[in-house]
C-alpha cells in the first residue's frame, strides 16, 4: 500500500495533537482536582452533582435560619426570666403588704415600691431583639407593644406570630404575642367578674355582661357599685378614672343600668342590700400590670378602719391569686421556647449530618483519584513522547535516503 507523505504528517499530527488534548486534560483534572470539569465530561454525574449541591445549599440556608431562630428565641428566653424574677419580687411585696401591723405609710413605701416593679416589667414586656425588633408585638415588630396608661398598660401589637423555615418540613414560631404572656388572666369564668366588698351585710347579688348594641364603649376598666347610708340608691364610679358613670340612682329590684358597653343588674335575693354595701366589677380577663395597678391603688388607699382593711386584704389576695396565674403564662411560654430551642439543636445535627452526606455523594461523583490520575497522566505522557519519536522517524524517511 503506498502512503503518501502528506498523509503521514495529516494522520501523525492528529494523533500527537489528540495525545497532547488528553494530557492537557488529565493535568487541568489533576490542578482543579475534579474529574468532571464540564458536563460534557459525564453528564449524568454532572446532573446528579448539581441537585446534590442544591440540597446542599438549601441545607446550608436552613442552618442559617436555625441560627437566626436560636438567637430570637434566647433572647426571648432571656427576657422572660427577668420576667419571672420581676414576678416573684411583686409577688414578695404583696405578702409583705399583708403584714396586718403595717401603716399607711409602710404601705405607701412597698407602694412606691411595686411601681419600680411595675415599670421594669412594662420595659421587659418593650423588649428588642437587638436588632431593634420587639420581641412580643406580633407582625407589628416596629410598634412597642405596651403603653403606660392610667390603669396599667394598653396592648398596641397584633396577635399575628412569626415563623421561620428551620428545616424542609419544619416551621418554627418566632414570637408570642404579648397578650398570651402578660394578659389572658382569668379572674372569672364570666365576661365580668364581680366581687362583692367584704363589708358587705346585704344579700344582694350583681351580675354584669357586655351589652351588645353599646360595645363599643367598652374601656376594660373597673367599677364600683356604691349604696347609699339608707341602702335604696346607688351610684356606680368608675375606679380606673375616679369618673361617676351612674349617678345616684333609686333602687328597685331587679334593675338593670347600661355604662360603658355594661349591662350591670342588681337582684335581692330575696334580702335587699344593706347600706353602703359595694360591688366591685372588673374585666373577667386582666392583665399583669392592671392587676399590679390596683395593687399600688389600694395600698396608697389610707387603710385605717376595720372595713377599709378587709377591703385591703380582699384586694391583696386577688393580686396575690392573678400574680401566680400570670407567673402560669410566662412560665408556659417558657416551656415552649426551651422546647423549641431543644428541637433547633437536635435540626442542627441532623442538618450537619445530611451536609456530610451530600458533600460525599458530590465528592464521589466529580471528585478525582488522583492516583488514578497520576498513573494515566504517566501513561498519556509516555504515549505521546513515543508517538512524537515514532513521527520523528517516520517523517525523515523517503525515496532518496533510500537510494543513498
Amino acid at each position: 500500500m503506498r502512503i503518501s507523505t502528506a498523509s503521514i504528517y495529516e494522520t501523525g499530527g492528529t494523533r500527537i495533537s489528540d495525545l497532547q488534548v488528553s494530557v492537557n486534560k488529565v493535568q487541568q483534572q489533576i490542578a482543579a482536582g475534579r474529574r468532571v470539569l464540564t458536563p460534557s465530561d459525564d453528564p449524568i454525574a454532572s446532573a446528579r452533582a448539581l441537585v446534590l449541591s442544591q440540597s446542599d445549599s438549601l441545607n446550608t440556608q436552613f442552618a442559617t435560619n436555625r441560627q437566626n431562630a436560636k438567637n430570637n428565641l434566647s433572647v426571648s428566653e432571656s427576657t422572660l426570666s427577668n420576667v419571672t424574677d420581676t414576678l416573684h419580687n411583686i409577688k414578695t411585696l404583696i405578702v409583705q403588704a399583708g403584714n396586718g401591723t403595717l401603716s399607711d405609710t409602710d404601705r405607701g413605701f412597698i407602694a412606691q415600691e411595686l411601681q419600680g416593679n411595675l415599670d421594669q416589667l412594662l420595659g421587659q414586656a418593650n423588649a428588642t431583639d437587638g436588632t431593634g425588633n420587639y420581641l412580643f408585638s406580633g407582625f407589628s415588630t416596629t410598634t412597642a407593644p405596651y403603653t403606660k396608661t392610667q390603669n396599667g398598660a394598653t396592648y398596641n401589637g397584633d396577635q399575628g406570630q412569626r415563623y421561620l423555615q428551620v428545616d424542609t418540613s419544619r416551621q418554627l414560631p418566632l414570637s408570642t404575642p404579648g397578650t398570651g404572656i402578660f394578659e389572658n388572666i382569668r379572674t372569672s369564668a364570666n365576661q365580668f367578674n364581680i366581687v362583692p366588698n367584704p363589708s358587705n351585710s346585704g344579700q344582694l347579688v350583681a351580675t354584669a355582661a357586655i351589652n351588645a348594641p353599646t360595645s363599643g364603649n367598652l374601656t376594660g376598666n373597673n367599677y364600683e357599685v356604691a349604696f347609699d347610708n339608707l341602702g335604696t340608691s346607688f351610684t356606680i364610679t368608675n375606679k380606673t378614672t375616679g369618673a361617676v358613670v351612674q349617678p345616684l340612682t333609686a333602687y328597685t329590684s331587679p334593675q338593670t343600668v347600661t355604662v360603658d358597653g355594661i349591662d350591670i343588674t342588681l337582684t335581692n335575693t330575696p334580702n335587699p342590700p344593706a347600706p353602703g354595701d359595694k360591688f366591685a366589677i372588673q374585666p373577667g380577663n386582666q392583665n399583669i400590670f392592671e392587676t399590679v395597678t390596683d395593687i399600688i391603688n389600694a395600698l396608697n388607699t389610707p387603710a385605717s378602719s376595720a372595713s377599709a382593711k378587709k377591703v385591703l386584704t380582699a384586694t391583696l389576695n386577688q393580686g396575690n391569686s392573678n400574680i401566680d396565674l400570670s407567673l402560669n403564662n410566662v412560665l408556659t411560654v417558657r416551656a415552649q421556647l426551651g422546647t423549641s430551642l431543644k428541637e433547633l439543636d437536635d435540626l442542627d445535627s441532623e442538618g450537619d449530618a445530611k451536609g456530610i452526606a451530600y458533600k460525599q455523594d458530590i465528592s464521589q461523583l466529580i471528585d478525582l483519584d488522583y492516583a488514578k490520575a497520576i498513573t494515566e497522566l504517566s501513561q498519556q505522557t509516555t504515549t505521546l513522547q513515543a508517538a512524537q519519536q515514532s513521527f520523528i522517524k517516520t517523517s525523515d524517511l523517503s525515496l532518496f535516503n533510500y537510494i543513498r
